[in-house]
């Protein structure tokens, strides 16, 4: 695995935190079969399903149950059959085999779906989403596709990216209006976009 860019907190994960302006290889990681970033630490699923992140951890983004930031990857305690990974700002999230979606890191507007503002060092489950298939994170909101292709959004709201109808920050997933058919999820700053099958 390879990164570049700004290096500030270490999440090209060569373990220094000088900026690259071409590719540096990740330390000590093999076998990825998917990637995720975030804004400041970037996440890996490696073939075994075991999840790795390295970065800013100041809020726990990183799931090894601390806030110590990390230069080079470090595995997110408690999963282990993991398919997707996804990362916002200062959060994260995955889906693991069975369909089930776990949060960890900053929960300011509830981005980590559990009903409360808590953040947290490790993975917790988010309620509510039982057989998702795709995830994706905008800046302060995730978004996860069911079994059944719907679309559902937590978080952060101001804009209406939620996509409920309301600018109404939700603590726990709701379901987008109007779009069916969802493959593809992914968020920006403030905004989401579905990729839909008809």
């Amino acid at each position: 695995m390879w990164c570049w860019g700004l290096n500030n907190f270490g999440q090209l994960g060569n373990g220094t935190t000088t900026s690259s302006s071409v590719p540096v290889q990740v330390k000590s990681l093999t076998g990825v079969v998917r990637i995720g970033g975030a804004r400041d630490h970037t996440l890996a699923v490696k073939a075994n399903g075991t999840v790795w992140a390295w970065g800013d951890n100041e809020f726990g983004s990183l799931g090894d149950g601390s806030t110590a930031k990390s230069d080079v990857p470090v595995q997110v305690k408690g999963l282990t059959n993991v398919k997707f990974v996804a990362g916002g700002r200062d959060h994260s999230l995955a889906i693991e085999t069975d369909g089930s979606v776990w949060a960890w890191g900053w929960n300011q507007y509830g981005r980590l779906g559990g009903g409360t503002e808590t953040n947290r060092l490790m993975p917790v489950r988010v309620p509510g989403i039982a057989n998702a298939v795709n995830i994706g994170a905008g800046r302060l909101h995730p978004l996860a596709i069911e079994k059944d292709r719907s679309v559902w959004a937590w978080g952060d709201d101001d804009f209406g990216q939620l996509g409920d109808g309301t600018t109404t920050d939700r603590l726990k997933p709701v379901r987008v209006t109007g779009v069916t058919g969802g493959e593809e999820v992914a968020g920006g700053r403030d905004y989401s976009v579905a990729l839909v099958q008809p």
